[in-house]
This record gives C-alpha cells, structure tokens and sequence, in this order.
C-alpha cells in the first residue's frame, strides 16, 4: 500500500549521491555530525557509507542538515 502524499516525493538527497558530507543528525537530545557519503535514498531512509564496507540506514526525520565535506574535499587530489 502507498499511502497517498507519497509515490509523487522526489528523492531530495538524490544531488548529494556519492560526495563526501557531513550530516547532522538528531539521536535524542543531542546533535551529530556524521562524515560520510550518500549511496542511495528510499522513501523514509537514506543510505549512507561511513567507510569503504560500512555503510548503515539513516532516518530521514533525524537529518536536520547535509553540508559538503570541506575537510575531504580539500584533501583530494587536484
């Protein structure tokens, strides 16, 4: 059953596949950042890899924010 609302949701972190992030995400009362990479999005989760052979389901209701990753994006290899 698709409730109604939510087979016309566009993937909204879909832009952030594959690059280094930091999310800030909500574990009770307190705020997190995460460094990571997107690797896929459904309806209620988005897939996130922490390192290479690790990668875990993340709520989309406790992401309050995406940033790029500075830090790893000025360590690459121009």
């Amino acid at each position: 059953m698709i409730a109604e609302g939510t087979k016309h949701r566009s993937p909204v972190f879909s832009v952030w596949f594959g690059k280094p992030v930091v999310l800030v995400v909500r574990v009770r009362q307190c705020y997190l950042p995460m460094r990571c990479s997107i690797v896929g999005e459904s309806v209620a989760d988005v897939r996130v890899r922490i390192q290479p052979g690790w990668e875990m389901k993340v709520r989309k209701e406790l992401i309050l924010t995406v940033e790029e990753d500075a830090v790893a994006v000025d360590s690459q290899v121009h």
